[in-house]
């Protein structure tokens, strides 16, 4: 009998030492979990939206202030703005993961959690292509790894499909607009840039130092851009817009290759970002058909 009580414990913590889960987030540091999450605070939209994405949102008890999507989203307690965490309010949620955005929350913010004690991921996309092995990571702390392999292969399909059938364009000069007074934009180390290079188009700002720089109307008519898209709330919002119709010297002017995209399809690395890449896709090529551009380029393989 005594014999059956040690097998017994031993099976036990066989057990427990495989339910342990370890994870590597995107600054390289190591996450490890004796079991999967239950009480998971989000403090950036993305990270909200893939864990809806891959069922584990009911498991959300926290989350940031620009969380509304999907609109079950809207009804979990918010607990962070852009500038500042709540974390007495985090800290009463007693959460078991907490997912921060590099980018988005800042290293203050960050460091404050973890000397609370608080297990935190962190999440840093760069690229289209990192975004399948987040749903991964994310479903793994979840505890829902079968549906977030799922949604990641499915995402890294449609991906392939659209480098497959853009990559090869002509390129265009692309513009983008996040706002018209002043005028700013995104650099090449945002993810914006990536989509555009994915349709087969040049960010013209891509090589500006800081991630989203300031720029002046003569520095935009010294690119002149083919196409210009703003971020706006819907694909009809072209309020952002109305300051280039004087500048009919533009080519983006001159051929009506002025675009707005919802900014939540093209800066949130979540599943709805293809949707943002698709409708770039889109645009670039009825500029192509504008200005009679074709492919002299040969896709490479991603």
């Amino acid at each position: 009998m005594f014999y059956r009580y040690l097998l017994l414990v031993g099976l036990l913590a066989c057990c427990q030492a495989h339910a342990a889960i370890e994870v590597i987030d995107d600054n390289g540091d190591k996450l490890s979990l004796n079991s999967a999450a239950n009480r998971i605070i989000s403090l950036s939209p993305n990270t909200t939206e893939i864990l809806f994405h891959i069922g584990a949102g009911n498991k959300i008890v926290g989350a940031d202030e620009y969380s509304n999507y999907p609109p079950a989203a809207n009804d979990i307690i918010r607990v962070n703005n852009h500038a500042a965490a709540n974390y007495e309010l985090i800290i009463s949620l007693k959460p078991d993961l907490v997912i921060a955005w590099q980018s988005g929350n800042g290293e203050k913010i960050i460091a404050r959690l973890r000397e609370l004690g608080l297990p935190v991921f962190v999440v840093e996309t760069q690229s289209m292509a990192d975004i399948p092995s987040l749903y991964k990571r994310l479903g793994k702390l979840s505890g829902h790894s079968k549906q977030a392999d799922q949604q990641a292969d499915i995402f890294a399909d449609k991906l392939q499909q659209l480098h497959q059938s853009f990559a090869s364009r002509a390129e265009i000069r692309t513009f983008y607009q996040i706002w018209n007074d002043p005028l700013m934009t995104l650099n090449g180390e945002h993810i914006l840039t990536d989509i555009i290079e994915l349709c087969g188009g040049v960010n013209v700002f891509e090589d500006s130092v800081a991630l989203v720089p300031y720029v002046n109307m003569e520095s935009v008519l010294a690119k002149d851009p083919q196409v210009i898209i703003s971020g706006g709330a819907n694909q009809n919002d072209l309020w952002n817009l109305g300051i280039w119709q004087k500048w009919s010297g533009l080519s983006a002017v001159k051929n009506k290759q002025i675009y707005s995209i919802p900014s939540d399809l093209l800066q949130r690395h979540s599943d709805r970002i293809l949707q943002g890449a698709e409708l770039v896709c889109q645009h670039l090529e009825q500029a192509r058909s504008a200005t009679k551009l074709v492919s002299n380029k040969i896709a490479p393989k991603i």
